[in-house]
This record gives structure tokens, C-alpha cells and sequence, in this order.
């Protein structure tokens, strides 16, 4: 009974190898196809960069065009129609940089907005982060007085239970220095 249990099991043990062996060969290769897409990537990058040299010299030889047979009319038009569809953009874009320069001179007091309100979007931006900054670079204090309050501190075995928790990090400090 050993045996056929034994030849069992070795039937078993050589059907799963085979089907083991199949899937490692299937799994695909990621690198590969990372590799390919970097490829196609760069290759479509280089064909938008080349249609929009393109696009620009076409534009402008069509001008130059214009300009030689003296259709002026038609090249101002073109202009003016140019002009139009960016001067939409370009309102929207001015009120959307003074709502942020709004906010960013809010950010600040009262006498530092009069001060700051001439500047440019990025300067200010640069100065309210360095105030930021500075503001979290502020070590938290407790309730216990300043140094130059009480500049020296009352010996540890004196001292209430609350006070002695208050002041725990300084009694250590001094017991480091010795």
C-alpha cells in the first residue's frame, strides 16, 4: 500500500512541475515594455515638437505672403481675430494672479500688506513663505516664565510637585552639565 501511495505522489510531483514551469516562461518581461513605451513616448514628442516648428513657419510664411501683395486688410484681420482670442485668456489668466496676490497679501498683517502690496506675484509669494517658516521655526513655550524673568532657577528639592513637572527638562539639563 506504501508503494502505490509513493507512485502517487511522484505522479502528482511531475504533473505540477511542468505546469510551474509554463507560467514562469508566460509572466511577461515589464522592463521591456517600459522600454518601448519610453520609446513610442519620445518618438511622439519629437513629432508634436516638429508639427508645431511646422505649424509656426507655415504661419509665418503665409504672412509674409500676405504682406508681399499688399493684403493688409486681410493680415490686420487676422491679427485682429488673434488678438481677440487671446485677450479672453488673458483677462481671465490677470483675475485669477490678483485673487492670489489677495490672498498671499491676507496672509500678512496689516502694515506689511501696504508695504508688500507693490510686488510682483512671485515676490511675495517668496516672502510669505520665508514668514511662514519663520513662524513654524518657533519652539512652542510652556507656562513656566522666561530666563530673563526668573534667571535663576530655584534649586529642584524646593520646588511644589507642579513646579518640579514644569521645570523637569531644565533640573535634567543641569544634572548634564555637571
Amino acid at each position: 500500500m506504501s508503494e502505490t501511495t509513493t507512485e502517487a505522489v511522484q505522479d502528482n510531483v511531475q504533473e505540477v512541475t511542468p505546469n510551474s514551469q509554463n507560467e514562469t516562461n508566460e509572466t511577461p518581461d515589464v522592463t521591456s515594455y517600459i522600454a518601448e513605451s519610453k520609446k513610442y513616448r519620445s518618438r511622439a514628442q519629437l513629432a508634436e515638437s516638429e508639427l508645431s516648428d511646422l505649424k509656426s513657419k507655415l504661419e509665418k510664411q503665409e504672412e509674409e505672403r500676405l504682406a508681399k501683395n499688399n493684403k493688409w486688410e486681410e493680415l490686420a484681420t487676422k491679427r485682429e481675430s488673434e488678438l481677440n482670442s487671446i485677450k479672453d485668456d488673458y483677462q481671465r489668466l490677470k483675475e485669477a494672479e490678483e485673487a492670489y496676490k489677495e490672498d498671499l497679501l491676507n496672509i500678512l498683517s496689516e502694515e506689511e500688506r501696504e508695504t508688500f502690496k507693490g510686488l510682483s506675484v512671485a515676490q511675495l509669494r517668496v516672502i510669505t513663505d520665508k514668514i511662514n517658516n519663520q513662524s513654524q521655526e518657533v519652539a512652542p513655550t510652556s507656562n513656566t516664565p522666561a530666563k530673563s524673568v526668573n534667571p535663576s532657577p530655584k534649586d529642584w528639592t524646593s520646588m511644589s510637585a507642579e513646579e518640579r513637572r514644569a521645570n523637569w527638562g531644565s533640573i535634567l539639563q543641569s544634572y548634564v552639565k555637571r
